[in-house]
């Protein structure tokens, strides 16, 4: 296959962008480069919002209710309201999490990560329902409690953990920082459980003391080491919190506890001397802790800001050097671009536009100046502007011979009317001679009146108005009584109930060469043997008036693009002359409003309706009933007549007619 030569606009445009589009390649690769750092610093704010603090709210809920628990077991006579109302409130902070956590937006590989976190963290979770059925049976010793909620944090821990990876390392030091105290600080939480039950019972467990122990050597090694990587403001008063008299009193009652207690053995404080101690340590732990995120928000922010600034440096000239490349391309190639656009442009409103539309307009009897519709470009003095002014002879060619054609046209439509104006004069003196008083031959009287419509046809064609247009209202039972009766074929015309109803002056002429024509065609493409049937009722959207033939009928694509074509009248086809009927009937429907559809009817044949508007048939009396009574037309003396004379209407083999 051949392929399409390229236009010369588009050979130049393309030699003028290949390095415009190079630069701009290069300059998208860095703005994509650094928009992507900065959406990466972006996601800070969504992990701090939709997983570190829920997950800490959560750990301190579960913290709580481990407390709670331990020192429900140590005693018999423990409040289990409280309890009860604990887990209320950590039911409330997993909930919160969990759906917080669904929200989470973040990208990349940490961020799946952290996605799969959230689905360990939900089966912990399920252990949590076992873990209290167990307390509430007391089932479960202070150490195996303390053991699984302390599992069920420590996967919250993973969770924070992972959503703490950051593109920039600040920020990410900043996170991990705040999760590795957070975890020292569930050593204090851990610590506070174990001796909140050893007080409330009075004496260490099965194995309360070692646990202890282990807890203690922990929490003094962790707590000084999580806090070393924090920036050295926050720093300085980490150790400022450490060596304050609550964490100094906290260190010499675990000395205390400690040196007096054994596996086992009494605890060397009461319940309330400790709370009274470890309380004060936590709070100033945790409320260091508190806005520990909102830090390393801040150091996103700053890194996103840098981040920023080096994009609107970089993008900015980068930017600079493609405006002045396309500046560049654009005065070396515009001119000649514009021009060719230019040319192009006229040349196709020429061809789709200009030109339909004048020919329109000539065609319809408008007088066109031809030097005034003359096509006139500006395009220099070179090649373009030769071609140009070719163009504009082109035009001035077609539209000369246009106006020709519809001159021709004019006067061919003059000849058309002057000839069935006078076939029309002598048909109507013929008929006034066969009229009523004179019905010496019913069947010359009929041909006339047939003529005459055909004679209508030519000044339809046309475009002119009709010389008959009626002396008066007439009723809708008495044009089709007259329309049938002079019909050829008459005689086999059988008219069923018409509704009573009065047609205006003007249209009495117009509907009756409806019908006529409709009528015609059902007697000629039925079989002389059968009836057309013709009746008219009331409808949803007006009068309807049905004829209804016996025929030979019509093919469902044949009915579809009559249909259309009776819906949507456009301007006469020479070249479709066999068709002119359908082409009347469409005219003649659309100036009166007449809306007219053809159908199949059952054994074959075609039913045509013409939908009247209420304008077109004014029912005679609202209340009146619809004449239901089946008759002959009303010429029936007209038919009687070709009966007697012997004459029969022959049959037609096809559809070829004129009519629709």
């Amino acid at each position: 296959m051949r392929r399409k030569p390229r236009s010369i606009r588009s050979k130049i445009v393309f030699a003028l962008l290949v390095p415009v589009v190079a630069l701009t390649g290069l300059w998208v690769i860095d703005v994509k480069a650094s928009f992507a750092d900065a959406t990466a610093l972006r996601d800070t704010y969504n992990t701090r919002d939709n997983v570190s603090l829920p997950c800490d709210r959560m750990v301190a809920a579960l913290q709580r209710e481990r407390t709670q628990s331990v020192e429900f077991l140590a005693t018999s006579n423990s409040d289990a309201d409280a309890l009860r109302t604990r887990r209320v409130a950590t039911d409330a902070a997993i909930a919160h999490f969990q759906d917080r956590s669904r929200r989470y937006g973040g990208s990349g590989f940490s961020a799946e990560i952290t996605r799969a976190r959230f689905a360990d963290m939900a089966t912990s979770l399920n252990s949590l329902t076992l873990m209290r059925a167990r307390v509430d049976a007391r089932d479960a010793t202070p150490t195996s409690v303390l053991s699984g909620y302390t599992s069920i944090i420590g996967y919250a821990f993973s969770v924070s953990n992972a959503a703490a990876a950051s593109s920039e390392p600040l920020v990410e030091r900043v996170m991990r920082t705040m999760v590795a105290m957070r975890r020292a600080g569930e050593l204090l939480y851990q610590e506070d459980a174990l001796l909140s039950g050893a007080t409330a019972a009075g004496r260490f467990g099965s194995g309360e003391y070692l646990q202890l122990l282990q807890i203690v050597g922990a929490l003094r090694f962790q707590i000084p080491t999580a806090g070393s990587t924090l920036p050295a403001p926050d720093q300085a008063r980490f150790k400022s919190i450490l060596s304050s008299p609550a964490f100094a009193a906290l260190r010499t009652t675990e000395d205390q506890i400690i040196g007096t207690g054994r596996s086992g053995g009494p605890v060397a404080i009461t319940r309330e001397v400790w709370k009274a101690t470890s309380t004060p340590a936590i709070d100033q732990l945790f409320g260091f802790m508190a806005d520990g995120y909102d830090h390393a928000v801040e150091f996103a922010k700053d890194a996103r800001d840098r981040i920023l600034i080096r994009f609107g440096v970089s993008g900015l000239l980068g930017l600079i050097a493609i405006v002045v490349s396309l500046v560049i391309a654009v005065r070396i190639g515009g001119s000649v671009v514009r021009r060719l656009f230019l040319l192009r442009t006229a040349a196709t409103e020429l061809a789709r536009q200009r030109l339909p539309e004048l020919v329109r307009r000539l065609r319809a009897g408008e007088r066109i100046d031809v030097d005034r519709e003359a096509l006139r470009l500006q395009l220099g003095d070179d090649e373009i502007a030769e071609v140009g002014a070719a163009l504009t002879d082109v035009h001035l060619s077609a539209v000369e011979s246009a106006a020709g054609e519809a001159a021709v046209r004019y006067d061919m439509n003059k000849i058309l009317v002057n000839v069935a104006r006078r076939n029309q004069a002598l048909l109507d003196r013929q008929i006034e001679a066969l009229g009523p008083v004179n019905l010496g031959d019913a069947r010359a009287y009929q041909l006339a009146v047939r003529m005459r419509r055909h004679a209508e046809h030519l000044v339809i064609l046309s475009g002119s108005a009709r010389s008959r247009r009626g002396l008066g209202a007439e009723s809708l039972a008495g044009i089709v009584a007259r329309v049938a009766g002079e019909m050829e074929h008459a005689e086999r015309i059988v008219t069923g109930p018409i509704m009573d109803a009065e047609v205006p002056g003007h249209a009495v002429t117009d509907l009756g060469h409806l019908i006529g024509e409709l009528l015609e065609n059902a007697t000629a493409f039925s079989a002389p043997d059968t009836s057309v049937s013709l009746s008219a009722r009331r409808g949803p959207d007006g009068t309807v008036l049905e004829i209804e033939d016996h025929g030979i009928g019509m093919s469902p694509a044949a009915i579809e693009e009559t249909n259309r074509r009776l819906a949507q009248p456009r301007e006469f086809d020479p070249a479709d002359s066999a068709r002119l009927g359908l082409f009347v009937v469409a005219t003649l429907a659309a100036q009166q409003g007449v809306r007219v559809t053809l159908g199949p009817t059952v054994g074959g044949g075609i039913r045509a309706m013409m939908t009247l508007p209420a304008a077109l048939a004014v029912p005679a009396d609202e209340t009146a009933p619809e004449v239901a009574s089946v008759r002959r037309s009303d010429a029936s003396r007209l038919v009687g007549m070709a009966a007697r004379n012997g004459r029969r209407p022959q049959h037609a083999a096809a559809h070829t007619d004129t009519a629709p």
